[in-house]
């Protein structure tokens, strides 16, 4: 009953490969839609901690996602304060979510943007990293956020260099190309996990 983490950069499609690896069996784990789930709790502990620790980010009652990204990644203190208010719980929701974890045949997978920032590596039985060429991920990070091209490496500067990432991962897959050229990539992937990891049929 493996278990591993999923990672990547802004944009780089790490969302679009766990969908790929559902198709194939795996259960899975969405760190970002758990975000997302405390930022709508309006009224909930958490949502309260965000909303009182970054008041211009709440518009007509509820949190506005792009106010407060506009506000946190422009400063790196505000953008440590966000995530020491979100991370713990969500950390702890995958916690769970991998002791429940129970069925052998099974792959599980964990998407975690910041696995690597966040020192969660030993969470894991190995890990996979979404690499992209920089300078395709530049142009999707500024086609997806709207941002300048300024704009989009001062966001990438607040994580750790790829190159890093790259050494601390036991799977890279690149997703630099199409959609098809990614899903070959995810069936050669899927492969080498259930062989490295001896996954029972």
């Amino acid at each position: 009953m493996p278990v591993l983490g999923l990672t990547g950069s802004l944009a780089s499609g790490k969302s679009t490969v766990l969908r790929l690896l559902a198709k194939k069996g795996a259960r899975t784990f969405d760190a970002d839609k758990r975000v997302h789930y405390y930022y709508k709790q309006n009224g909930g502990a958490v949502y309260r901690k965000i909303a009182k620790t970054f008041p211009r980010a709440i518009e007509k009652g509820r949190l506005c996602r792009e106010k407060l990204a506009r506000i946190v990644f422009s400063n790196k203190s505000a953008l440590s304060k966000l995530e020491s208010i979100i991370h713990p719980v969500v950390i702890k929701d995958m916690g769970q979510w991998k002791l429940a974890a129970g069925d052998k045949r099974k792959i599980y997978v964990a998407e975690v943007p910041l696995l690597f920032e966040k020192r969660l590596k030993s969470y894991f039985d190995a890990v996979i990293l979404v690499n992209v060429a920089r300078k395709v991920l530049i142009r999707r990070i500024m086609k997806k956020y709207g941002l300048s091209k300024a704009v989009a490496l001062k966001r990438l500067s607040l994580y750790m260099p790829v190159r890093e990432k790259i050494k601390k991962a036991d799977f890279v897959i690149d997703n630099s190309v199409s959609l098809k050229r990614l899903k070959k990539e995810v069936d050669l992937l899927w492969k080498k996990v259930k062989q490295s990891l001896k996954v029972k049929k």
